[in-house]
């Protein structure tokens, strides 16, 4: 476990990498109470196949786990997705906590930067926390908006500006489509 210096309630905050089925059974139960219990999201939406091809990080208070968020990696790219904390740990920068340590993992594993899709109205929370815009080529007809956003891994090395970047992350509309990538939902910060 990854300690920090932050506590609530007087016990510390940590975050851990799951590496056992147990891990990754709290990780999917934090994720199943936000966005299953709170939000409605269904099931076969929240729970997917790229569930076990990718890395989960879980937040604990204590030892009871209070937050996660999956992380999946591409060539030059690392995206975090389903970022959740229970309710009542909302608010204590558990969130932040959890990117921050799939920054420093990403960083470990020679990725240049973090990009995440979010809801229009998440967009401002993001980039509170540095993450940058990305203007969509096209926005389509899609019924569900997304803001795409990115954020240096190395916060010494700046991205470039939209119109300098040298390289460009494609990805799939279709939702079946493997590869394809939803929106990221944030249940609580």
């Amino acid at each position: 476990m990854s300690t920090v210096s932050q506590s609530i309630g007087g016990l510390a905050v940590t975050t851990k990498l799951a590496m056992k089925m147990e891990d990754s059974l709290q990780a999917f139960a934090v994720r199943a109470a936000c966005f299953i219990g709170e939000l409605d999201v269904p099931y076969s939406e929240e729970f997917d196949g790229h569930d076990f091809g990718a890395t989960h990080i879980i937040a604990y208070v204590g030892d009871e786990p209070v937050g996660a968020v999956r992380v999946r990696w591409f060539k030059s790219f690392a995206m975090p997705e389903r970022l959740a904390v229970i309710q009542r740990f909302r608010g204590n920068g558990v969130a932040q906590l959890l990117l921050e340590r799939c920054r420093k993992l990403a960083e470990t594993r020679g990725a240049d930067k973090l990009y995440v899709q979010v809801l229009p109205q998440d967009a401002k929370y993001w980039e509170k926390q540095g993450w940058r815009r990305l203007e969509a080529e096209d926005a389509g007809a899609s019924p569900k908006q997304v803001v795409a956003m990115i954020r240096a891994v190395d916060p010494s090395k700046p991205l470039p500006e939209a119109d300098e970047a040298p390289d460009s992350v494609v990805l799939r509309r279709d939702q079946q489509a493997e590869g394809s990538v939803v929106p990221m939902r944030s249940a609580g910060r």
